[in-house]
């Protein structure tokens, strides 16, 4: 049976030349013979106008045209890309849409807002996604050198030692064989009774004691000083969806780390268990 390709998102900007997200998905997918890019781009209009349909047309095909020429400016690695123009008036919507028909593995979006910090928007589509979310904050030009992967060895339950082991495993995947990219890991522990080993840290991911970081203190804190401290490309953490109520008043760590943080952002969904969810 042939291999079900990797699929990734990556979300249009139409208010920027530079599209570091399809960069992005680009230079991830060109190495792999197994993956595929969604570009997406989403458009409408609040024009006023004697014919609303007649203007949906004419806006869905200058995009359609814009987002053709932009795809054969920097796909010189003759990626396997497929575009998709949508017009809706929450973006956000249609991102996950999209996502879920398409089965996609992984969205890839610029992150929103002023350097060094995330936009609330981008908090939302973590809360609404059922697949990984890359927040893309530097040129993709840029090698990646430092990795740093934030988890949690208290984990007590089912789908959080889950994840966590998800953020391992990614990570270790990400740094492969290269001697180029450093992993480092980040544990947070809220009290001494939680206190976690770092040659225990170090052991569980085969990194050097030196790239084990154990400190106390709540993870929406210490994640981003570290981060930051080392200087890290990327950061990858986990995030419980949350059903009902619980998932719009409890904001889990990896809403509340992009505040501060100023590297690109990884953040691997598992939903939480129905059994969890109606404890």
């Amino acid at each position: 049976m042939m291999k079900e390709k990797t699929r990734f998102l990556a979300v249009i900007d139409p208010t920027r030349i530079d599209q570091w997200a399809l960069q992005k998905a680009i230079s991830i997918a060109k190495d792999r013979n197994d993956a595929k890019v969604y570009a997406l781009l989403c458009a409408h209009s609040e024009a006023e106008c004697d014919d609303p349909e007649e203007l949906r047309t004419v806006e869905l095909r200058r995009h359609t045209i814009w987002l053709d020429e932009i795809i054969a400016s920097v796909n010189d690695a003759g990626v396997d890309i497929e575009a998709f123009v949508e017009w809706h008036e929450n973006w956000r919507e249609a991102i996950c849409n999209v996502a879920s028909v398409n089965r996609i593995d992984m969205v890839i979006k610029r992150a929103s807002g002023r350097p060094g910090s995330l936009a609330s928007s981008d908090r939302q589509l973590i809360r609404s996604l059922k697949s990984a979310l890359l927040l893309v904050k530097h040129d993709p030009s840029r090698d990646l050198q430092k990795v740093l992967v934030a988890v949690d060895f208290n984990a007590s339950d089912e789908d959080h030692a889950a994840l966590n082991d998800a953020v391992i495993d990614l990570g270790s995947q990400i740094r492969g064989s290269s001697d180029t990219i450093e992993l480092h890991a980040v544990s947070a522990y809220p009290d001494s009774d939680k206190f976690v080993h770092p040659p225990d840290v170090a052991k569980k991911l085969n990194i050097d004691r030196s790239q084990a970081h154990v400190q106390q203190g709540k993870a929406e804190n210490i994640i981003p000083g570290l981060a930051n401290k080392i200087g890290a490309d990327l950061v990858i953490v986990g995030n419980v969806g949350r059903r009902g109520l619980s998932g719009i008043t409890v904001g889990n760590t990896s809403e509340k780390i992009l505040t501060d943080i100023q590297s690109d952002v990884l953040v691997l969904v598992r939903e939480e268990s129905i059994e969890r969810s109606a404890a």
